[in-house]
């Protein structure tokens, strides 16, 4: 009775245990969306895992065949079963070979149990840990990227605006920019970086000066940016088209 009573309490301080690990994984937001992902990935894992197994079988049955003559191989490929033992440690797990063979001498729960853990640990989460970096280094490229056109164009309009004589810290008037759109250097940048220079021009007015006479350097850089061929329709880009086309619509009336 005694013994009972220490075991169940030795198995509620496992389930605290437990316990204790969830909470963590509630903490730490990061690691949810690790474990959903890897959950998400469950089916297409195992579909993989399922033609991995006919790509065995289909092997080891070619081996067994093929073998058959052969002294030296037929320890390898007496059957099909240790054929297809043989293609997926040795073959694919060469590391893992010793370890499973050794357990699975003492139980094939042991060596099954074992290989589950290579499956869910090495192959998927690392392959996971491989997507993660990947995608983390797009990102910042992409980031990166996006800040080096910003600088290649922002200095060479700068210089081509000093060129005009123009400070671009100054506030620039509509024939000012119009000089500038229509000068074969700035055409020349603006299409580099992919940019709809017969877009921007038709646009220039009614985005621009719209409301003033004037306009800051960095609002016009805004606007370059913006008309790249490249980018993504944005609600912002929904709302200006409305009001060109409520603009355009009292203008006829």
């Amino acid at each position: 009775g005694n013994e009972a009573g220490a075991l169940s309490l030795l198995r509620m301080l496992r389930l605290t245990r437990i316990c204790r690990v969830v909470r963590i994984l509630r903490a730490v937001p990061e690691l949810m969306v690790l474990i959903k992902g890897l959950v998400a990935a469950s089916r297409a894992v195992g579909w993989t895992l399922g033609l991995l197994v006919i790509i065995i079988y289909v092997f080891a049955v070619a081996f067994k065949i093929i073998t058959s003559n052969n002294e030296a191989a037929k320890p390898f490929f007496k059957n099909v079963p240790t054929a297809m033992v043989t293609l997926l440690l040795p073959g694919l797990l060469p590391d893992n070979a010793d370890p499973v063979m050794a357990m699975a001498d003492a139980s094939f729960m042991y060596a099954a149990f074992f290989m589950c853990f290579i499956v869910v640990g090495s192959i998927t989460l690392m392959n996971m840990l491989i997507g993660v970096l990947c995608e983390s280094v797009s990102a910042v490229a992409s980031f990166e990227k996006e800040g080096l056109t910003v600088a290649y164009v922002k200095a060479e309009i700068e210089s081509l605006l000093r060129n005009l004589e123009r400070d671009p810290e100054d506030n620039f008037t509509k024939h000012e920019i119009e000089c500038v759109l229509m000068d074969p250097k700035a055409a020349s940048v603006f299409q580099r970086v992919g940019v709809d220079l017969g877009g921007l021009i038709d646009i220039a007015e009614f985005h621009l000066f719209e409301r003033t006479d004037t306009i800051r350097f960095p609002k016009f850089l805004e606007l370059v940016l913006e008309l790249r061929g490249s980018n993504s329709a944005t609600v912002k880009d929904i709302v200006d088209l409305r009001k060109f086309m409520v603009d355009e619509i009292w203008k006829t009336e």
